[in-house]
C-alpha cells in the first residue's frame, strides 16, 4: 500500500511540474516582452525629442540644395531596410537635421512596422481641433515615407513663409510657434525570439515639442 502511495504521488508530481512549467515560461516570456516594450519606447521618445531639438541646430531660412539626401550614409539611416536616402533638396535643412538625428539614434528597429509619413510639414494650431484647413501640412516635394514627421518653420526660395506649429497653451491667446515631432510605430514580437509566448502587438507613440531659443534649454 505505500509503494503504491508513494508511485501515486511521484506520477501527481511530475504531472504538476508539466503543467506549471508553460505556464511560468509564458509568463516570463511576456515580462520580458514588457521590458522590451519599455526600452523600445523610451529609445523612440529620445530619437523623436533630439529630432525635435535639432531643428534648431540649423541655419534659420537655411534650405538644402537640389539633390541634397539625408543620410547619404546608409550607417546613419540602418533603420531603413532599403538603406536608401530621404530627399530633401529644396526643404529646410533642419528638416534633414531632423531626420538624421532620428535615424542615427533609433536603432535595432527591425521588429517595428512604422507609421510612415511626411518628413517636413508646417503650420498646425493647438486651438485648431479636429479642423482639416488649420491642420499642419507636409512642404511641396516632402518626402512621404519618412519614419518621423516634423512641423519646421522656415522661408521658402520664392520668399513663402511656412509657419510653424503654433501652441496656444504656451502665451494664449497668441500662443508660441514651435518644433513639432512625431513617430508611431507597432512593436511586432512575432519577428522576435518571443513570438511563441507574446501575442499582442502594441502600438508605439512619441510627442516631443521643442521650443526656439531663447525659451528652449
Amino acid at each position: 500500500m505505500r509503494r503504491r502511495a508513494r508511485s501515486g504521488d511521484s506520477a501527481q508530481a511530475v504531472l504538476e511540474t508539466a503543467l506549471l512549467i508553460p505556464i511560468m515560461l509564458l509568463l516570463a516570456c511576456n515580462f520580458i516582452a514588457l521590458m522590451v516594450q519599455a526600452s523600445v519606447q523610451e529609445q523612440l521618445d529620445s530619437a523623436t525629442a533630439l529630432a525635435a531639438q535639432s531643428r534648431f541646430q540649423a541655419p534659420t531660412n537655411s534650405l538644402d540644395a537640389a539633390g541634397a539626401e539625408c543620410c547619404p550614409d546608409p550607417r546613419c539611416c540602418q533603420s531603413r531596410s532599403d538603406a536608401t536616402s530621404l530627399r530633401t533638396g529644396g526643404l529646410p535643412v533642419g528638416c534633414r537635421y531632423a531626420a538624421e538625428s532620428f535615424y542615427g539614434t533609433m536603432r535595432n528597429a527591425a521588429f517595428l512596422e512604422w507609421h510612415k509619413g511626411p518628413l517636413c510639414l508646417s503650420g498646425g494650431d493647438s486651438g485648431a481641433g479636429s479642423e482639416p484647413a488649420r491642420a499642419a501640412q507636409p512642404y511641396p516635394n516632402s518626402p512621404l515615407g519618412s519614419e518621423v514627421s516634423c512641423v519646421v518653420a522656415s522661408r521658402g526660395g520664392d520668399g513663402t513663409l511656412h509657419h510653424g506649429f503654433l501652441d496656444r497653451t504656451l502665451n494664449p491667446p497668441f500662443g508660441l510657434e514651435v518644433v513639432v515631432c512625431d513617430a508611431s510605430a507597432r512593436l511586432d514580437f512575432s519577428r522576435t525570439p518571443l513570438a511563441w509566448g507574446v501575442f499582442w502587438a502594441p502600438m508605439l507613440h512619441a510627442h516631443a515639442e521643442a521650443l526656439p531659443p531663447p525659451f528652449r534649454q
